[in-house]
């Protein structure tokens, strides 16, 4: 592929990602299952639906992608997720075909992430630059912050409006998205699935697996309780519990999304400051310190903690993605897959957990978690020790 094919493509690449991640509901999502009169574990549940769809739905696009173009799947999977926004603001009355429609959005985000990561490799690697897909990727993730952080401030004051209204607005961005893929250029061939058995006297990837499932363990449990009380916990307590409005809301998310993207974009800077050991250590304390503020009765003690969270959103998969490019590469993408996997699987666990946790205590939910986060991090500390990392913009 030459340079200036690459140079239109590029461009294309922003755009897409850009738009598809604008998610405009995402903000009111419970504020919107409230209103339909669901109980705090069905809120839960439905809102698990999509953590599990991701997680069961990744062999299946393993193989769409083996037998169909990139660009293809992800068409299906942004028209996907239109399918399922639409459905969730079209019958919110029922709790299964709420379920129904977080599956369907889970699947179409399963179809696209790493999908156009692929594509941007492939580009990449065609044009000979080595250094141009993290240059462009750690770009691109600056542009993702920014979207969520716009389209959660955005999504926030259109519920004010009427609550079903960043619900219907989000399918015009993924149907955009879906189109802008088709421009992608690509080299395929397709091929049937491949389905190979482990000789004997190889290693398994349990053995493969074993030098960095600590670095695992630690990604997987810190951003799955990062995303839980994204997702349900901070607006649990400031919509039931602060009764806080749905735009103050927005700037409350939004201090979220914009702590982490700067967190992302300092990262270097604050661990030739500070040591790598302080960063991987803040991940946890800084999930530990705003669930403590969060149990406060104070209004003011709110504020900090969407900072402190999007802090350790901000740091915890560069930390972990940097730990794993030092390893071979049968080793990194198998211990990216384990990371991804068990996040998926932690991530709807937890909200589950939480869900069930503050129909009983709100109080009691933010001690358990604080209690479960903590037993965790002394695991992993006792376990293999401090990771001496490299730190990867690269997310």
């Amino acid at each position: 592929m030459e340079s200036k094919t690459i140079g239109k493509m590029i461009p294309l690449f922003y755009a897409y990602r850009v738009v598809s991640r604008f998610y405009l509901y995402l903000p009111v999502m419970v504020v919107f299952l409230l209103g339909q009169n669901l109980s705090y574990p069905e809120v839960g549940l439905v809102l698990a639906a999509y953590g599990f769809a991701v997680m069961v739905s990744k062999p299946l696009v393993g193989i769409a992608l083996d037998i169909w173009p990139k660009k293809a799947v992800l068409f299906a999977g942004e028209w996907m997720k239109c399918l399922g926004v639409a459905g969730l603001a079209w019958d919110g009355n029922s709790v299964a075909k709420l379920i129904v429609a977080q599956a369907v959005i889970g699947f179409g985000f399963s179809c696209t992430q790493g999908t156009d990561s692929m594509l941007l490799s492939q580009w990449t690697e065609k044009s000979g630059d080595s250094s141009a897909y993290r240059k462009i990727e750690s770009k691109s993730q600056s542009y993702i912050f920014i979207a969520v952080l716009v389209s959660g401030v955005a999504g926030a004051l259109l519920a004010e409006i009427d609550i079903r209204m960043p619900f219907y607005l989000t399918v015009p961005f993924n149907f955009v998205a879906a189109f802008l893929a088709l421009g992608f250029r690509e080299e395929f061939r397709p091929r049937l699935p491949q389905f190979r058995f482990r000789r004997r006297g190889e290693a398994g990837s349990a053995g493969i697996l074993r030098k960095t499932a600590h670095v695992v363990s630690f990604y997987a449990v810190n951003r799955a309780t990062i995303m839980a009380y994204y997702v349900l916990a901070l607006p649990l307590l400031l919509f039931v519990q602060a009764d806080v409005s749905v735009g103050y809301f927005g700037v409350f998310l939004g201090l979220f999304s914009l702590t982490a993207f700067l967190a992302g974009q300092w990262l270097n800077r604050l661990a030739a400051g500070f040591g790598e050991g302080v960063l991987w250590a803040a991940v946890p304390c800084c999930i530990l310190a705003s669930s403590l503020l969060l149990m406060s009765d104070r209004p003011w003690a709110y504020w900090p903690a969407p900072v402190l969270l999007g802090f350790a959103a901000g740091v915890v998969r560069p930390l972990a993605y940097g730990f794993f490019q030092k390893e071979a590469e049968p080793v990194r993408k198998a211990a990216i897959a384990s990371a991804e996997f068990w996040f998926a699987l932690f991530n709807a666990g937890f909200v589950l957990a939480l869900a069930a946790l503050f129909d009983w205590s709100v109080r009691g939910g933010l001690a358990a978690v604080m209690a479960a986060v903590a037993a965790l991090s002394l695991c992993q500390l006792f376990w293999r020790g401090k990771p001496e990392t490299r730190v990867s913009k690269t997310v």
